[in-house]
């Protein structure tokens, strides 16, 4: 693997797109790493850099990758974790403001709903009633949810769920959190929407004055939204994608048939 650092000596305007190119081979030869190891390796080549302004645009660069366009779920902790040692708390500087607005609002928002930390617990308001419902379940495996009835790709994941709750053997509750404000598109969603499968629980809930503050717990700054929690309370699957939560929750019915 060719050094970034003898890159780094010869650096100038023309050297820029095939340092960019280097550093898509490392991502793509460290993308099925641990996170412990990514977060290694992406401080090995920021440190092979031996001249400072070097360092700084390569360490904006692969802050820029895992914030903007990560490959695959959960490489949004290394964008965290890059910001926090190298920026936030380290030597460097993001030159490019913008950006630096950019990337502290994704820490802010991201930071406290990375793979496999404890979920945020959210205290939300169900339609009928007074009494906040706390989510997710203790001890049960969740859904979390987040949509908005104006939005196009809520419709589209909304149509999909369905097929997908349907085939779950085991109990799960599905929280539909609305983050709009508008009740009546909202009680004509409850209406359409049903799951006739009995290890399936769906609770409508919502939170108009924003509370909770479930927006930046769980980094909802549009929709859809969607987390898969184990039972445990830890985040299994962040932003899913209907095809993708549907395949955790067939390794969770295999490993609850193989524990059997």
């Amino acid at each position: 693997m060719i050094s970034v650092g003898a890159w780094a000596q010869q650096l100038d305007s023309t050297r820029l797109a095939p340092l960019d190119s280097l550093l898509g081979e490392y991502y793509e030869q460290m993308i099925y790493l641990s996170m412990p190891e990514k977060c290694r390796e992406v401080d090995w080549l920021i440190e092979s850099c031996p001249d400072t302004l070097v360092r700084q645009w390569v360490a904006t660069r692969i802050l820029q990758h895992y914030i903007e366009d990560p490959p695959l779920m959960g490489e949004e902790a290394v964008g965290v974790y890059v910001y926090d040692k190298w920026f936030a708390k380290g030597p460097l500087k993001i030159a490019d403001d913008w950006l630096a607005f950019s990337a502290q609002l994704f820490v802010d928002f991201n930071r406290a709903s990375l793979l496999n930390k404890k979920a945020p617990v959210l205290e939300l308001l169900p339609y009928a009633g007074s009494d906040k419902v706390t989510v997710p379940e203790k001890g049960v495996a969740s859904v979390l949810y987040f949509f908005d009835t104006s939005c196009s790709k809520c419709k589209a994941t909304t149509i999909m769920l369905p097929y997908v709750l349907e085939e779950v053997p085991f109990p799960l509750s599905v929280f539909m959190i609305y983050t709009g404000q508008d009740g009546d598109e909202w009680a004509e969603f409850r209406a359409g929407f049903s799951c006739a499968n009995p290890n399936v629980k769906i609770v409508h809930l919502w939170d108009p004055e924003i509370e909770s503050d479930y927006q930046k717990q769980y980094g909802v700054l549009s929709t859809p939204k969607m987390f898969l929690i184990r039972e445990d309370g830890t985040i299994d699957g962040r932003r899913l994608e209907v095809e993708a939560l549907a395949q955790l929750l067939d390794i969770y019915a295999k490993a609850r048939k193989t524990n059997e």
